[in-house]
């Protein structure tokens, strides 16, 4: 017996809306057609979810703490790997939904701009394209005090102080800016690491704020697609009528059934970030750290059962991608978070790469020559007077030549 052609989209409709019933997994199986990593289109699944709780006012309480659904999630991954060109695969999903205001990206031209924005749209997922470039901003003369003030503004109930402006009496004076109620922000951010590193301020881990960040490395799927697919329409419709359950919930989440393996998992994860070689620094993530994977595993809930009451199933999803956030930190770690750390790492990194034989002095100007020479020297200097590497000298048919061994290769 044959089957028609109606009834092929009939089935095909039923398996959409069966995929899309998880909005997070359904909503990566219709946006991975691309080269760009899955993990890239499950955190735009995850901040969507996380967004549209945010708006409804959802809180996690534990004990006496109150979290909110505010996630600030940074995908970093090497150029050319389909970040940009992702986000976009949300929009017919959000428009079919009725939901084209819960992503509110703009770009601010001056720090009055940005809490006027915030003072209007109190919620929204931001969309930062590149990091980088967002960092830069903010790093800006005339945005001073405005990185400080979106750190305060994570997970914190208080409504802002009013912001006043200088009165000359002109028409030019800026009027005051009051808030009607504390902001919930979502951004999601992606970058390359190298542009990441270059624009990182020196307070940015010491100040709280990279440690408010999701992070995640990730690299390209190594697969070729010459010819992109278009995602399967079929799955909008599913994915829209799922994301306005998930709309639909307000209240708290029930963490009743958790909290035995997050007892367990508190303890044996601060055990892993206290034995990092920085442990100062290590701990400032982990205690973000900690409350993410709470979030995490309401977005799954909602996600899979349209319902705030978090069960092991959620809460061992949470684990696993909070288990990959986990080692993203740690190797990143050893840069200090900070651009010079970025610099001095890749230099390790490369000269342990050359193994036992070492990286000849001529190879490695080659390797960072576009960094500039007293920077080079000063990297190198650094790096063997922390006995990171050694300076070794080599005879050679010439005159000797010098060699940098890493340390895990020195007799």
């Amino acid at each position: 017996m044959s089957i028609s052609t109606f009834q092929v989209a009939q089935t095909n409709v039923a398996l959409a809306r069966g995929t899309a019933r998880d909005f997070v997994a359904g909503y990566a199986d219709y946006a991975d057609v691309l080269e760009a990593p899955r993990i890239l289109h499950e955190i735009v699944a995850i901040q969507l979810v996380a967004t549209t709780l945010n708006r409804n006012g959802v809180l996690l309480r534990l004990g006496a703490v109150l979290y909110t659904l505010d996630l600030w999630a940074l995908l970093l991954s090497g150029s050319g790997a389909g970040r940009s060109t992702t986000i976009g695969l949300a929009v017919p999903i959000l428009e079919t939904a009725g939901m084209q205001e819960l992503e509110s990206s703009v770009v601010w031209g001056s720090a009055p701009s940005l809490y006027q924005h915030y003072a209007e749209h109190p919620s929204g997922l931001l969309i930062w394209g590149e990091m980088a470039e967002r960092l830069k901003l903010l790093n800006d003369t005339r945005f001073d005090g405005v990185k400080e003030w979106l750190t305060d503004r994570y997970d914190n109930l208080k409504v802002p102080a009013a912001m006043l402006y200088r009165r000359t009496g002109k028409k030019q004076d800026t009027p005051p800016i009051n808030f009607d109620s504390a902001p919930r922000i979502n951004i999601l951010a992606t970058s390359s690491e190298d542009w990441f590193f270059r624009n990182l301020a020196e307070t940015d881990s010491a100040g709280g704020f990279l440690a408010r960040w999701i992070i995640v490395r990730a690299e390209a799927k190594n697969c070729d697609v010459p010819v992109p697919q278009a995602p399967d329409a079929a799955l909008i419709a599913p994915l829209a009528q799922r994301l306005k359950e998930i709309g639909e919930l307000k209240g708290e989440p029930d963490l009743t059934v958790i909290l035995p393996e997050y007892d367990s998992w508190y303890r044996e994860t601060k055990r892993r970030f206290l034995e990092q070689a920085n442990p100062a620094l290590a701990t400032a993530y982990f205690n973000r750290h900690r409350g993410h994977v709470l979030k995490l595993a309401v977005v799954f809930e909602a996600s899979q059962t349209g319902t705030l009451t978090v069960s092991r199933r959620a809460w061992e999803r949470a684990v696993e991608c909070a288990g990959r956030v986990e080692r993203s930190i740690f190797e990143l770690l050893p840069t200090d978070m900070s651009a010079v750390g970025y610099d001095l790492q890749r230099i390790v990194e490369r000269i342990k790469a050359a193994g036992s034989s070492g990286l000849a002095q001529n190879k490695f100007t080659r390797s960072f020559q576009s960094m500039k020479p007293h920077e080079r020297d000063q990297a190198i200097r650094t790096l063997t007077d922390a006995g990171r590497i050694h300076a070794v000298s080599r005879p050679t048919a010439g005159r000797s030549t010098t060699v940098y061994v890493h340390e895990s290769f020195k007799p």
